[in-house]
């Protein structure tokens, strides 16, 4: 059977039942790990195969087709056990009760393994029990307790410890566990966590047992199991944190946040082909509004505070609400002077420049703060 002859429903990692919401919902996950501008993650040919696919499924004709185009098995296809016209005559055989020996040997290994089993299992329990206790060491506090998939709030925010970072803590089922070597037992014990996105600084790698050296403190080292960790200093961790926990993608004119209420009323339109977000920001540099517009997308938000603000934009691809930014390819402007809101309507990003000064960068850091 080939169901799926061109894999696109396993690019995507869903079942060929899924619902076109469930198709969706998995190609903005994907996206936001595969995306090219997304650091060590990002694989432009693993996002245009995965790209391609979702085409296909999230178009109702083109999945039609091509789930068509699948071949199952024809009733021709199935093997028939053909008998003769006459049946054989069955030779007389003498009935007898079964004995040990006829049981398979499979069943025997099985019982002896299970018995070898137990008894060790008895050992290692009488031997961890007359161990001594573990003397005091320096540890490290749990400060990543797992999140489940259903939460609305994003994981925690990665954490930097000291040193200059080179690696940080990837995401696999929750926190990564921190190592320290006890000499009494000449073993590794855990002593705490270390949330996802972490930036820390690897020291050196013990490769006989697949463990990294990493700075806790500035007299305290750890060990974290290699696989948990990938390069990337303090930006590239940031980046991956806010991909990994963009949340549902915002729809068009979908207000993000508002600070205040009163009689004003502010049109805006995206001009450009990505995703825009524009922020209204008073003398106090405090953001009165925050709205996402879809490319060529239009809002109009009324109930704004009376006043005189200056507008500020960004664009980009991956709104991450749990950062506050675009998660990949983020340029982000501010509007030269301030205006009052009804001479601010309707405002146009990106501006018109032969309307307006031309607006100045700012940082990422200036403009996802509320």
């Amino acid at each position: 059977m080939y169901l799926d002859p061109k894999g696109y429903y396993a690019r995507l990692e869903v079942d060929r039942h899924a619902a076109p919401a469930a198709i969706h919902a998995a190609y903005h996950r994907k996206a936001r790990v595969l995306h090219p501008d997304i650091p060590v993650t990002g694989d432009a040919a693993a996002f245009v195969a995965m790209k391609e696919a979702y085409d296909v499924l999230s178009d109702p004709l083109r999945r039609a087709a091509y789930d068509r185009s699948a071949v199952r098995p024809s009733i021709e296809d199935t093997p028939v056990e053909r008998h003769p016209t006459r049946p054989r005559p069955m030779a007389a055989t003498r009935t007898r009760g079964p004995v040990l020996s006829d049981r398979p040997f499979a069943l025997w290994a099985a019982l002896a393994l299970g018995v070898l089993a137990l008894i060790a299992g008895t050992e290692a329990v009488l031997h961890l029990r007359s161990l001594p206790p573990l003397p005091t060491q320096p540890t490290i506090t749990a400060n990543a307790p797992i999140v489940p998939p259903e939460a609305v709030k994003p994981a925690p925010g990665p954490l930097r410890l000291a040193g200059t970072p080179n690696v940080y803590v990837i995401p696999a089922g929750g926190p990564a566990v921190v190592w320290r070597h006890d000499e009494q037992r000449g073993a590794y014990v855990p002593i705490g966590q270390l949330p996802p996105f972490s930036a820390v600084q690897a020291v050196r790698v013990l490769r006989e047992n697949g463990l990294v050296e990493i700075r806790l403190n500035d007299t305290v080292n750890g060990f974290i199991d290699a696989s948990r960790l990938t390069p990337g200093n303090v930006a590239a961790a940031r980046a991956a944190f806010c991909a990994y926990n963009a949340g549902p993608e915002p729809t068009n004119a979908e207000v993000l946040a508002r600070r205040g209420s009163g009689p004003g009323r502010l049109t805006v339109e995206n001009r450009s082909a990505q995703p825009v977000v524009v922020k209204l920001r008073d003398s106090n540099g405090e953001a009165v509004v925050t709205v996402f517009l879809e490319p060529g997308g239009s809002a109009a938000v009324g109930g704004l505070p009376a006043g005189a603000y200056r507008p500020e934009y960004a664009i980009g691809e991956l709104w991450s609400r749990a950062c506050n930014g675009f998660a990949a390819g983020m340029r982000a402007q501010r509007f030269a002077d301030f205006a009052d809101l009804p001479a601010l309507t309707p405002l146009s990003v990106p501006p018109d420049l032969s309307a307006r000064e031309p607006p100045v960068d700012i940082s990422d850091q200036a403009f996802e703060h509320e």
